[in-house]
């Protein structure tokens, strides 16, 4: 979407930064998204608001930045490389900068009242104090220290000691009349929902699962949610779910779907269908509006658009009254992280719902994205930009939550289709390869880029985000336990042991971590079938049919894995069977899928009781 306004922005580029230096102006740095609703106020205003009458498209503002500042726009879907360093809490941030990119100040959405007062005080301060400003940043960099910090020291109770700390902090930011966590704006929070069906799992308390579904459900049929064609808006701005902001992200329902699959299957075990039929009800018909509105498929592509814009009024339409109207602006960008969890999401909502018809769109949306995103080198490239029939890809490439969710995309599907476990596995290796050589630092965490030796800005500044560390951890611990690595997975919880104390102070948003960490502290229950690819289609569908915390499903080929079937001793005189295995003790071979489901059912191979305790939690 293009920015109507009169300001003569620049891209992030080193011509930009140069002009900043050779003139001596600060820089303007805006970070926006073709998403974000007050964006667009601070670029074109309200009509018929005498407040927010537009920042951007002001002439006066505008001849003014124009005069005295380098203006720099930033798409923070993008650059979230940019957005991490710059951010001020929210969008538009509105930050204004030395010619060598550090921060004078920053705010959020600025009206123009406020735009008017502040751009020339930041000019005066730049030309009158530049001095003393130049000199409380060098302070500041002297404080930072430039080398790694070493792990926290972490024993072997740390790993309990995190899920615990985390679980009782959304216990504890627990909404009990509308859902939700806080009493103020409410986002969806999808980590906090798996972590506490992952504790109901451990511990049978059914006030865990109460909380998940009565926040899954107001989510899905209140004002968050758009009854008329289907999908999560981004965030409700009331504590009762009410009133939402408009914007349709493909992120959010992405990491929405699988916890709504989940609670699915978990109510239906515990006799609580009529809630579940609800959930279900909310799940086709957010599937319906990704299908019918986000999804893109020609002869050589198919994948979700990135975002639907933001548009109060269309939203309060009935179906016919929209039909009249142009629908709000898609983002027809490709992303590839937030393809990659669509990938995982369909293959979860294929198997627990029972929706076989979504597993090979999964399977098209991955090929998509390895034959597209994925260098040659193990780099994924962030984003593909469409210009016509074609599709360009971004120069940004390596980000780390690209390579953790395209990895983890494939290590899913490398456990759901048998015929493609061997090419997924090998993305998913060439993805976690890459992190490992390019991204880990010497105290096993890892960077969100690489590194750039000219970066321009707060780019020059490598760090280590807590989540998306996270995130990588996961895929390389489902790795290492499908090609049988243990470095993998010491790697993983060497990665996660980092941030043994800096998780604390992200408290109940802290659920990605704990996940992650839960993970990595025990072994998972793993279903091994062996068979003849042909063969297997029914007995991994039962393996995923039922929910699990931790399962890893692997698929052993008779001729291709005869060594490793040999060294396990897997009795295979009848074959396909499958085994329910945690490290090395496994169960009596299930030859049809109802034996499987029978003893997945039963809790053959169930998380240990040292675990269970850990989860345990009052009200």
């Amino acid at each position: 979407m293009a920015h109507q306004t009169a300001v003569n922005w620049r891209e992030w580029s080193e011509a930009a930064f140069n002009e900043a230096k050779a003139q001596d102006k600060p820089i303007l740095l805006g970070i926006s998204a073709v998403w974000c609703h007050w964006c667009h106020v601070m670029d074109r205003g309200i009509p018929g608001d005498p407040i927010h009458t537009g920042v951007y498209s002001d002439p006066q503002i505008a001849a003014y930045i124009n005069q005295h500042f380098i203006p720099i726009r930033v798409d923070n879907d993008q650059r979230p490389d940019i957005n991490a360093r710059y951010n001020m809490g929210g969008w538009p941030t509105t930050c204004f900068l030395t010619p060598d990119g550090d921060i004078i100040y920053g705010a959020t959405y600025l009206a123009p009242a406020q735009m008017r007062q502040l751009l020339p005080r930041v000019v005066e301060v730049w030309h009158n104090d530049r001095e003393e400003i130049l000199k409380q940043l060098r302070q500041h960099a002297e404080r930072r220290d430039p080398t790694e910090s070493l792990p926290p020291t972490a024993d072997e109770t740390y790993a309990g000691e995190a899920v615990r700390t985390v679980l009782n902090a959304v216990l504890r930011s627990y909404d009990p009349r509308h859902g939700g966590l806080g009493n103020g704006q409410k986002f969806p929070m999808s980590d906090a929902w798996a972590l506490l069906l992952t504790a109901y799992a451990q511990t049978g308390e059914s006030h865990l699962l109460d909380k998940v579904v009565q926040t899954l459900t107001a989510m899905g049929t209140r004002g968050m949610y758009d009854r008329v064609a289907g999908g999560w808006f981004r965030y409700s701005t009331t504590p009762d779910w009410s009133v939402p902001h408009f914007e349709k992200m493909l992120e959010d329902h992405a990491r929405l779907l699988p916890v709504y699959a989940q609670a699915i299957q978990v109510c239906r075990r515990a006799g609580r269908s009529a809630e579940a039929e609800t959930l279900q009800s909310i799940v086709d018909s957010a599937l319906d509006y990704l299908l019918s509105t986000l999804l893109r498929e020609t002869p050589t592509m198919t994948y979700f658009a990135g975002s639907q814009d933001a548009d109060e009024e269309y939203y309060s339409l009935s179906r016919v009254e929209r039909a009249a109207k142009p629908a709000p602006f898609i983002d027809w960008r490709l992303y590839a992280d937030w393809n990659a969890l669509m990938v995982s999401a369909l293959l979860q909502v294929a198997a627990l719902c029972q929706r076989p018809a979504l597993l090979p769109l999964a399977v098209r949306l991955w090929r998509t994205l390895s034959d597209q995103c994925l260098d040659e080198d193990g780099a994924v490239i962030h984003s593909l930009i469409p210009s016509g029939d074609a599709m360009h890809p971004s120069p940004v490439r390596g980000l780390l939550g690209d390579q953790a969710t395209l990895a983890k995309a494939s290590l899913d599907l490398a456990q759901h289709c048998p015929e493609l476990t061997r090419e997924a596995l090998r993305v998913a290796e060439a993805a976690l390869e890459y992190a490992l050589s390019a991204l880990r630092g010497s105290n096993g965490a890892f960077y969100d880029a690489p590194a750039q030796p000219n970066a321009l800005g707060m780019l020059r500044i490598r760090i280590q985000p807590i989540f998306d560390n996270a995130a990588l951890a996961e895929a390389m611990l489902v790795l290492g336990y499908l090609r049988d690595q243990p470095l993998l997975r010491e790697r993983a919880a060497a990665a996660l042991r980092v941030f043994a104390e800096e998780y604390r102070r992200y408290r109940d948003h802290a659920s990605p971590y704990a996940l992650a960490v839960f993970r990595a502290s025990q072994l998972p229950e793993e279903v091994v079938i062996v068979g003849a690819l042909s063969e297997l289609e029914p007995l991994i569908t039962a393996a995923h049919a039922t929910y699990s915390p931790w399962r890893i499903v692997r698929l052993l080929d008779p001729e291709q894995d005869a060594d490793l079937i040999a060294q396990r001793g897997y009795p295979v005189a009848k074959l396909p069977a499958a085994f329910i295995c945690r490290g090395t003790t496994c169960s009596a071979p299930a030859h049809t899928p109802a034996q499987l489901s029978a003893a997945l059912s039963a809790g053959v191979g169930q998380t240990s009781q040292r675990m269970t305790t850990t989860l345990a939690s009052g009200e």
